[in-house]
């Protein structure tokens, strides 16, 4: 299969059916043994997800504010729910007084068929009469999929305001409404679609101007997020609808090690190793000594304001040069140091997300690289450089790197399609960018060899 160009995941989707297939023949006794426990499936390589950063959910979830179904979104980035779940749910599932979402059912991809006596010399998707033949919904996959979910109350705040919306546009709608009870609805009350969906996400990432990712991304960001919260595996495992046997594999899946999970876990080794002996005087600033047991803790922090963002740093020292150096990079850019009592800064952090930081970021030169072609492969002229090098720091998601080169090319809300490199070995990426201009030429000229939907 993969010979003729299948995908890795593709042949070894089909290798387990057709193993499940045959195994239920030797149990029925039509078969000896099962031929396909010979045949080895190919090894999937699963890609490295990088999970949206705090700063890029808020930014999304801003954007979503201004558009119809915007708690749609609010409830995948912050509870992790998969696509079909959400699109799946119905007002019944919600439960108000308590706070709570229960997860029963999931939105199926709607199959069609031709209305016209298959007349219309289109696929059936497209025909003008077309029918649906699938049932909208299935119930979840699993057991520990039908769970109950706790709601922020500002989500359920969000939620009602959400449903007084449709009412509204139930009434304007008048007998064109198909009242089927679903929370996210088409403007008429129809399920919404799921390839419509995946586009309505591609819109609000552009219009965001967060970097491109898939759907599913944002459970990644979800379970990283309850990660960085510290909140129990169990809990965890509960909200995602993991299965207690698989949950472990499943945390290590979705979880990822960011910054602020790696930059929390360093100071914790480091007071633990580092630490003052118990009843040893230690100086501290003003001259006074340690009581036993007890930790000096500066009651400061320094932030360094960069043009409106605020990076918090236990030194002045690093919070000093990071601001130096900013102003170096980019002249004319407002950069400087302020001071705040640690408690006020724990208190708008919210839950320690936006931790202290005890080390300077990380910063290196990234060279990057970008192009757009329309629909039959002609390259479009966007204005701005081809190829271009900048400074980038390990707090600026959309510009750093510290991967010799990454490139991917992606569909453009509309028929273009561009093509994005970066790294910090220029000719690697200048190498690259031939690549993906070429898979994006491709791409853009056969939109269905690469599951392009259309919309």
């Amino acid at each position: 299969m993969q010979e003729t160009g299948s995908a890795a995941g593709t042949a070894h989707q089909v290798h387990r059916t057709l193993r499940a297939a045959l195994n239920e023949a030797v149990r029925r006794g039509h078969a000896i043994r099962n031929p396909a426990t010979i045949a080895k499936a190919p090894r999937l390589e699963e890609d490295e997800v990088e999970p949206y950063s705090v700063e890029e959910v808020q930014r999304l979830l801003a954007e979503a504010g201004k558009h119809r179904n915007a708690a749609r979104w609010v409830i995948a980035l912050a509870l992790g729910l998969r696509q079909g779940e959400v699109l799946g749910m119905q007002w019944t599932d919600v439960d108000f007084e308590l706070g709570v979402i229960r997860v029963r059912r999931g939105r199926l991809r709607p199959r069609y068929e031709h209305g016209c006596g298959n007349r219309c010399g289109r696929k059936p998707g497209f025909c003008p009469q077309k029918i649906n033949v699938r049932r909208e919904t299935k119930s979840v996959k699993s057991r520990a999929g039908q769970r109950p979910i706790g709601v922020p109350d500002e989500l359920m705040a969000l939620l009602r305001r959400h449903k007084e919306e449709q009412g509204r546009e139930r009434a304007l709608a008048r007998d064109l409404w198909a009242e089927k009870g679903y929370v996210f609805t088409s403007p008429v009350g129809e399920p919404l679609n799921p390839n419509t969906d995946f586009h309505r996400w591609k819109d609000l990432l552009k219009a965001a101007g967060v970097r491109d990712g898939r759907l599913h991304d944002a459970r990644h960001t979800a379970a990283t997020v309850l990660l960085i919260l510290g909140i129990s595996d169990a809990v965890v495992d509960s909200i995602m609808g993991w299965e207690p046997g698989k949950s472990a594999r499943m945390r290590r899946r979705y979880q990822h090690m960011t910054g602020p999970v790696l930059q929390q876990t360093a100071a914790k080794i480091g007071a633990l190793l580092w630490a003052a002996p118990v009843g040893v005087a230690v100086e501290a600033g003003s001259g006074t000594a340690l009581s036993p047991g007890s930790v000096l803790v500066d009651s400061t922090v320094y932030l360094a304001d960069l043009g409106g963002r605020r990076l918090a740093f236990a030194s002045r020292e690093h919070a000093e040069r990071v601001v130096t150096q900013w102003g170096d990079d980019r002249p004319g850019q407002a950069a400087q140091v302020e001071e705040m009592e640690r408690e006020q800064w724990e208190d708008e952090a919210g839950d320690g997300i936006q931790f202290i930081r005890h080390k300077i970021p990380d910063r290196r030169m990234v060279h990057h690289a970008h192009a757009v072609f329309l629909a039959g492969g002609e390259r479009l002229n966007v204005g701005s450089p081809a190829q271009w090098s900048t400074w980038a720091w390990e707090f600026e998601p959309d510009l750093y790197t510290d991967l010799p080169v990454r490139w991917h090319t992606s569909r453009r809300p509309g028929q273009e399609v561009e093509a994005q490199v970066r790294g910090t070995d220029k000719d690697a990426v200048s190498s690259a960018y031939v690549e993906a201009c070429a898979q994006a030429v491709d791409r853009a000229r056969n939109p269905g060899t690469y599951g392009d939907g259309q919309r």
